[in-house]
Formats: structure tokens, C-alpha cells, sequence
């Protein structure tokens, strides 16, 4: 069985989603990363920075990143047409969420370990969340009408509604802006295997 390592409400939460939405069998380990639980001898063993996610497989294999995650339970589960015959727009889409997104968050929530004073860690946040603007129109650009981004569910729309959700209930910014990127997350919310996931990490859905 397939064991995923995660800390509640981190990025990880896309692969426990997707493991779930894809109904794949498999074992949670929680990480608590704050109590330094990510810099142990046994977690460092299975990713050298000490992060989350941390997927182990039936063979033995470990991945890291969770894009390489999301991608390869996609192709376990091939029947569920994660994977479109043009895989491009779902990299574009993907790297876009793990490059221009997740990675902009790192200021917004730790910027006192870059910035030793209180007005310049809320400078530096508030550069972040007007580097953001473009980016969520971009995403709102390519969503458009659809339920989804490639317009039918994937791993790409997983990926990004984890990231919208720190943005929403972690810096506690709205998205009324991009009304289609609201109803995305309604909809996001109604899925069972979000829902599975959320209440697995003691989550509550962050548009309820």
C-alpha cells in the first residue's frame, strides 16, 4: 500500500486529495514540520530538505514534489483521463501552479526569516501580494467559463485549489476579483474526495 507523508493543510494536501478522488488504496503519516519532525534522521532518509509530500510506494520507490506526485498517481489510475493525449497545457498549468504560485508563498508566511524587522517583512509581503495579481488573472484567464482548467477535473485543478486555499484562509485574502476562481473553489468543495481529504487533515472547506 502506498503511504503518503503530509502536514495538515500544505501542499501535500493535493496528493492526499488525489488519492482519494482516484479511490487508490493507502496509508496517511502525519509531519509535524513546525516541531521540527521534517529534520529527523528517518524523514530527512526520505527527502533531504525535510519536506512534505513524501509518497512511498508498493515498490519500493519514494517521490518527492507535488507535481511528480499528482502525475504519477494520474498514470496509476489511467482510466480516470488525468493525463489528455496533449499533455502540454496540463504542464504549462501545473508548473505555472507549483513555479508562479506555490513558490511566492514562502515571503507571505516566513518572511521574518528573511527580513529581521516587523516593516520590512510587511513590505516584502506586500510586494508578494501585488506580484500575485497577475498571476491569479492568468489562472483566472485560463479557467475562464469552465468548470475546470483543461476543463475537465484533473491533477492541475487539485493543485491549485490547495494553493488558493492559503491564499483564502492562510494570508485570509479574497478572491472576489476572479468570481470564476470562486465558483472553482465551490465546486472544488462539493467533490468527495476534497471533502475526504479535508476532514482526514481536520480541515474545514475554506468558502463554507
Amino acid at each position: 500500500m502506498m503511504k503518503l507523508y503530509v502536514m495538515p493543510g500544505a501542499c501535500s494536501l493535493a496528493p492526499h486529495i488525489a488519492l482519494h478522488e482516484l479511490e487508490l488504496d493507502h496509508d496517511i503519516v502525519t509531519i509535524n514540520l513546525r516541531k521540527g519532525e521534517g529534520q529527523t534522521p528517518e524523514h530527512l532518509a526520505r527527502n533531504p530538505v525535510g519536506a512534505v509530500p513524501v509518497l512511498e510506494t508498493e515498490d519500493g520507490r519514494t517521490i518527492t514534489e507535488v507535481m511528480a506526485i499528482l502525475l504519477y498517481l494520474a498514470q496509476r489510475k489511467p482510466e480516470a483521463g488525468w493525463i489528455p493525449a496533449d499533455v502540454i497545457p496540463l504542464y504549462e498549468r501545473m508548473s505555472f501552479v507549483a513555479t508562479e504560485l506555490h513558490k511566492s508563498f514562502f515571503p507571505l508566511f516566513f518572511g521574518e526569516r528573511i527580513h529581521s524587522t516587523p516593516e520590512a517583512v510587511a513590505e516584502l509581503g506586500k510586494a508578494y501580494k501585488e506580484r500575485l495579481a497577475p498571476r491569479w488573472a492568468r489562472v483566472s484567464e485560463w479557467l475562464g467559463g469552465q468548470d475546470y482548467l483543461l476543463g475537465t477535473f484533473g491533477p492541475a485543478d487539485i493543485y491549485l485549489y490547495v494553493i488558493l486555499t492559503w491564499w483564502v484562509r492562510g494570508i485570509k485574502e479574497s478572491l472576489d476579483a476572479y468570481p470564476n476562481l470562486v465558483f472553482f473553489m465551490k465546486r472544488m468543495e462539493a467533490r468527495r474526495g476534497v471533502l475526504a481529504a479535508l476532514e482526514h487533515e481536520n480541515l474545514k472547506p475554506v468558502m463554507a
